[in-house]
This record gives structure tokens, C-alpha cells and sequence, in this order.
């Protein structure tokens, strides 16, 4: 029997359905904004050109306190000005904001329906009676990590948000209206509706356009199949191409983690970090973590360094000692961690060594 696929996803399009609102009301606020601010500025310098033909009128303290009051309402105007203007950005930002975090929701649908399918598919054409048991486990799993990174770019995109009104507020006249609430009318811009979830554990984190971080050269981890660990131990790898692809790895602790982050100077996620590792040693492995299964499965008791360990939405690199590297969650950055089977209640797919 086919599995149905959408009771899991409904978990994640209801994360996603909470950044639904009307940008487009927002653009036209926008726009208005600017227009306003443009009519302001040229307001404030027709007020001072028509003040300063009058204030030749009069004389001592008449003439003064004219001169003082023209230069109070021109300067209102400026600041009126600039904050229509400030704030037309502001708007400007937090939609590009939540149509960037909607886009981040969609592509981690697409990718768990892409991931779930080939599952479902690889089950029903399976004769093992078992087979479609166990699909329907790890796609429960996998429905739940996508569902919480789901929610979570909600809830990281309301936080810039929220942050984004707190500014435009801040920087108000004495005489604008307050920003307001989130989702408010006068807020400028709706996020349709609250986030849900805790820290941003899928990508996107925050989107990959942070600045570009330098890192010190990768071979201050050794050389050949040796590899010196940041704690000073020296572990060795089974061969060298394993070695590499954890020096890599190590060489990006402090990289903040992305959702969908595949850049190595900007941001990666956890299957981001170990592909682009093993990128490094020349081996070509899949995108996701749950495709990430290839190489030779070896037990966990046998676990040598360089070899992943996959779960069915997460994956992490083992670098000796007891210790793996991974990227967490959004809010955390690459670093090391001791080792472990456990990921958040998701079923554990193996240990695989890609160089093998």
C-alpha cells in the first residue's frame, strides 16, 4: 500500500502558514511612505525659502522669535521626513524579511517531500513485509524535524522582526505615531500571525548573506591520515582522505549555522558541512543527511574518524576521541561535542564512512 504523505506534511505547512499575510498591502505602505516622505522634504524647503522673505519684516524681537519658530518648523519637517523615509525602509526590510523566510519554508518542503517520496517509493517496491513499517518511522521522524525547522524560521524571522519595529520606534519623531505590535495595522508590514517553536534548528537561519568570516589554514589539524584535535590529542584516521575531510570540518568551528547553508566563509548546515568536507578530500556526497548514507555502514562500536553519523534529519562527523563535529541549530555555530546515537527522538539511519 502507498504511503500518504500528506499527514506529514501538514505539520510543516502549518509552521509555514503562519508567515501568510499581505506584503502587498506593505508595499504599497511602502511606497506611500516614500511619496510622503519626498512631500515633506519639499515642503520643509518651500516653508524655509517663503520664511526667510518674511522674517526680512520685521526687526528685534519680533523678527527673532519669527526666525526662532520658522527654524523649529522647518527643522519638524526635515525629521518628519526623515523618518517616513526610515521608515519606508524599515517596512521595505521586514517584507523582504518574511517573503525570504516563506521561500526558506517552501524549499524545505520541497525537500522533505523530495526525501520522503524516495522513501515511500524504495518501500513500496520492497519485498520485505517490514519495509514499509520502517519507512513510515523515519518519515515520522523526518516530518518532525522539518516541522520544528519549519517553525522555527517563523519564530527566527519574528524575533528580526520584532527587532525591526523596536528600531523604526526608537528612531520616531516625538510626533509619529508608535510602530505598534507585530501584525498590527499600524505596523506596516503583517507576519500573518505568531511563530512557533524554539531555536532555528533547519537553515536559514538566517539567510546565507552575513559577512564573509576568515578562518586560520586546516592543516594546523596535522597532516597525512594524522589529526591533531583541538584539545591537543592526536588521533588517526583510516586513511587519508578521511583525515582531510575532518581537518576541513574542524577548520570551520565558530561558522554559524544556516539553514540551507552551504557556503563555508558565510554559513552551513549540518549535511551542508560534512559535503563540503568531504568536498575538500575529494568525494562527492549528497546534499541531504538522510542521503548522506553512502560509503560502508560500520557499527557504532568501530566508529573511526571521518565516518558520519546519520539520523534521519541531522548528521554529524566523528573526529576521535569520543568526539563529533556538527553544525546544531540556527543561534549556535559549528563545534565540537561528545559522541552520541540520540538526535531529538529521530531514528538513527547508521554510521557510514564515505571513504571507505
Amino acid at each position: 500500500m502507498a504511503i500518504d504523505l500528506a499527514p506529514y506534511e501538514a505539520p510543516i505547512k502549518e509552521a509555514a502558514d503562519k508567515l501568510e499575510g499581505d506584503t502587498g498591502a506593505s508595499d504599497k505602505a511602502q511606497a506611500d511612505l516614500h511619496a510622503l516622505s519626498k512631500s515633506l522634504a519639499d515642503y520643509g524647503t518651500r516653508h524655509q525659502t517663503e520664511a526667510g522673505k518674511l522674517r526680512g519684516n520685521w526687526v528685534g524681537d519680533r523678527g527673532d522669535l519669527f526666525g526662532v519658530k520658522a527654524k523649529e518648523h522647518t527643522q519638524a519637517l526635515d525629521d518628519a521626513s526623515n523618518w517616513a523615509s526610515s521608515t519606508a525602509r524599515t517596512i521595505g526590510d521586514a517584507t523582504s524579511l518574511v517573503k525570504d523566510a516563506q521561500q526558506q519554508c517552501q524549499a524545505l518542503l520541497r525537500e522533505f517531500d523530495a526525501d520522503a517520496r524516495t522513501l515511500a517509493e524504495a518501500a513500496a517496491s520492497s519485498k520485505d513485509p517490514g519495509a514499509e513499517m520502517q519507512a513510515r518511522a523515519v518519515i515520522a521522524g523526518m516530518s518532525a524535524k522539518y516541522a520544528k525547522e519549519a517553525a522555527d524560521i517563523v519564530n527566527a524571522a519574528k524575533g528580526r522582526l520584532q527587532d525591526l519595529m523596536s528600531g523604526m520606534n526608537a528612531t520616531a519623531p516625538a510626533s509619529a505615531p508608535p510602530a505598534g505590535p507585530l501584525g498590527s495595522r499600524t505596523s506596516g508590514v503583517s507576519s500573518g500571525g505568531g511563530g512557533g517553536g524554539g531555536e532555528y534548528s533547519g537553515g536559514g537561519s538566517a539567510p546565507s548573506s552575513g559577512h564573509a568570516m576568515t578562518f586560520p589554514p586546516s592543516d594546523q589539524y596535522g597532516s597525512g591520515p594524522q589529526i591533531k584535535l583541538p584539545g591537543g590529542q592526536t588521533v588517526n584516521a583510516p586513511n587519508e582522505r578521511a583525515a582531510i575531510a575532518v581537518r576541513a570540518a574542524l577548520s570551520r568551528l565558530g561558522l554559524p549555522y544556516v539553514w540551507g547553508g552551504t557556503d563555508p566563509n558565510r554559513g552551513m548546515d549540518c549535511s551542508g558541512l560534512t559535503q563540503w568536507a568531504y568536498g575538500q578530500a575529494g568525494i562527492k556526497i549528497p546534499r541531504t543527511a538522510a542521503t548522506q548514507t553512502i560509503g560502508q555502514k560500520v557499527d557504532i562500536h568501530d566508529i573511526q574518524p571521518g565516518d558520519l553519523v546519520i539520523w534521519s534529519g541531522h548528521v554529524a562527523m566523528y573526529i576521535g576521541n569520543g568526539q563529533m563535529v556538527e553544525e546544531p541549530h540556527t543561534g549556535d555555530v559549528c563545534h565540537v561535542v561528545p559522541l552520541r546515537t540520540s538526535n531529538a527522538g529521530e531514528p538513527l539511519l547508521g554510521v557510514f564512512r564515505p571513504s571507505a
